[in-house]
Parts: C-alpha cells; structure tokens; sequence
C-alpha cells in the first residue's frame, strides 16, 4: 500500500472535500469517487479552512484512483534523485513519483496546468486499497505545488525561521542547514512568541508591504502555524562568540536572500519574478546579520531594537 492511502484510522480524518489555506492561497482537493476520501497530514489540519468556506479557491485539484499510471512522455525538467521527477507534457506540467518498492510504475501522477491552478492526482489502482482515505498533497508535492504557483507572480518561499513578537513585530532568520533556525525557534517560542515556522516561510508584497506567512512544513522543532503579519526585519544567521549585528542590506541581502530560497530553477519567468521580487523585499525590509550565541540573550538583544 502507499504512504499516501491513509486508510481507516492512518489519518486525522477524510473527506470527499478538503480545503487548505496557506499564506492566503487556498487549495481545494476534490475527489468524486464514493470509496475514496481525501486527508491531509497532521501539520496541514491546521492549514485547514471550514467545509462553508466560500471564497472560490486559487487552485482546485479532482483526486482520481486509475487502473495504471505510466510515466509521462513529455521532456524532464528535474530529477529529484529520489521518488519523483518533473515533466513538460504539452501545456501540463506532470510530477511523476514513483518507487522500487511498488515497482517501475508511478504510484501517484500530479498533472497542473501552467498556471498551476487546475490539475489533477491519480493514484495507481494496483497501489491502493478500494477503500482509502488518500493524501493527495503528501509532502512533497504540496510543497512543490506551492513553490510553483509562487514562482506565477505571487511570492517566495524561503529556508527560515519565522516569529510574530508579544509586541507584533515579525522576524525573520534566514539561513541554511545548520544555521540555527530551529534554535532560534526553540528560545523565541519559550520567551512567548509566536512560531509561524522552525524551516520554511512563505514571504508576498501585499500592497507595498512584505508579509510573512507560516507553513506546514516545519523542521526538527515541527514550529508550523498558519498565523501572519507584516515583516518587521530579516536577519541572516551566523555563528559566533556573542550577540552582534551588521549591515546587510541592498544587493548583498537580496543575493544572500535568494541563497536561501526555493525558486523553480528551470521556469526562466518565475525565476526572474522571483529576483525581482527580493529586490523589492530587501529595499522595504532592513536586513542585517546576526551573530549570536544559541541562549535567551539573544532574545532580548534582538527585542531591543539593535
């Protein structure tokens, strides 16, 4: 069986209808077999919207079972190295996941139009049973999905730790593996803030202001709120013997920015979207580095205003 046919008790729940929201995009999933529902995973719950929810959704996905898949025709665009890879099939972009386990066939096949707002998930008949609860945005696609969608003029997901203060002012500390974003996350959630997210944050200009969003995909701290607020600071993190901060703004910042950002590299329009767009981040967002030591202190050298 797949990882994603959560079955009668694999899931939080199932549904012919579900609908997420994440960073004021909303995702509906809708499958219109009678045997099978649709779940989420425990961090996406809380991504979820009420059934009345009755804003027309960005994007809409029908949920199918098929007898068989078969990997798709078109040109490769990414490899992953892993269980899926990307494709360009006439005017669809396909993912195709598949593993040795379940044989040479796709398990699950997602097909998006070019705006990524329509699209379909097949899951491989022979892979599931004939009543399941499926997830259809089981990770990695619901990630990939919304990095694409991103990409068509409507934001950046970044590699970060994300906070709304006591006081409402929002941060963001960027970096890298091992940088210390899940610190950051572990001593800014006991000192009482609000953690959006311990390792990816959606960042959008709303008008003429950057606003910060927490996603459900979360690091080793699983921080994952869907909570909001318009971005006060960005701090780039680095290692060091006491707290201490320093300029980095203008081109610097925004190339330390989109070091630490998830564009989709061979989509040469959302890739120049996505620089222009941390231009105009960094031009309205201070930005500086952050030396600091992993204790409270730097809680309080940050809230200081330094």
């Amino acid at each position: 069986m797949i990882a994603g046919a959560a079955g009668a008790n694999g899931g939080p729940f199932s549904a012919r209808q579900l609908t997420l929201r994440v960073a004021d995009i909303t995702t509906r999933l809708v499958c219109d077999e009678s045997a099978l529902g649709v779940t989420v995973s425990d961090t996406s719950c809380r991504f979820l919207v009420p059934p009345d929810y009755a804003d027309p959704p960005d994007v809409t996905a029908q949920v199918q079972r098929a007898p068989h898949l078969s990997h798709p025709q078109g040109d490769m665009l990414f490899d992953s190295g892993g269980t899926w890879r990307m494709y360009r099939e006439r005017d669809e972009f396909v993912f195709s996941f598949a593993s040795t386990a379940l044989g040479a066939a796709p398990y699950r096949l997602a097909r998006f139009d070019t705006s990524f707002t329509r699209g379909t998930i097949a899951f491989n008949g022979a892979c599931i049973p004939n009543s399941a609860a499926l997830q259809p945005l089981e990770f990695p696609l619901d990630e990939l999905m919304m990095i694409h969608l991103l990409a068509r003029g409507r934001g950046v997901e970044v590699h970060g730790c994300g906070v709304i203060d006591c006081d409402g002012r929002a941060y963001l500390f960027a970096g890298q593996s091992e940088a210390g974003k899940s610190t950051s996350a572990r001593l800014w959630h006991h000192e009482g803030a609000t953690v959006l997210s311990d390792d990816r944050i959606v960042l959008r200009l709303r008008e003429d202001r950057v606003w910060m969003y927490g996603t459900p995909w979360h690091g080793e701290q699983e921080f994952a709120s869907p909570a909001s607020a318009p971005l006060t600071r960005i701090f780039f993190l680095a290692h060091g013997p006491g707290n201490s901060v320093r300029p980095a703004g203008g081109a610097v910042a925004a190339a330390r920015l989109f070091t630490c950002c998830f564009p989709p590299f061979h989509d040469h329009a959302g890739l120049d979207f996505t620089l222009s767009l941390l231009e105009r981040i960094v031009d309205r967002v201070p930005c500086v580095e952050l030396t600091f030591v992993p204790d409270p202190t730097v809680v309080g050298f940050v809230r200081s205003g330094t």
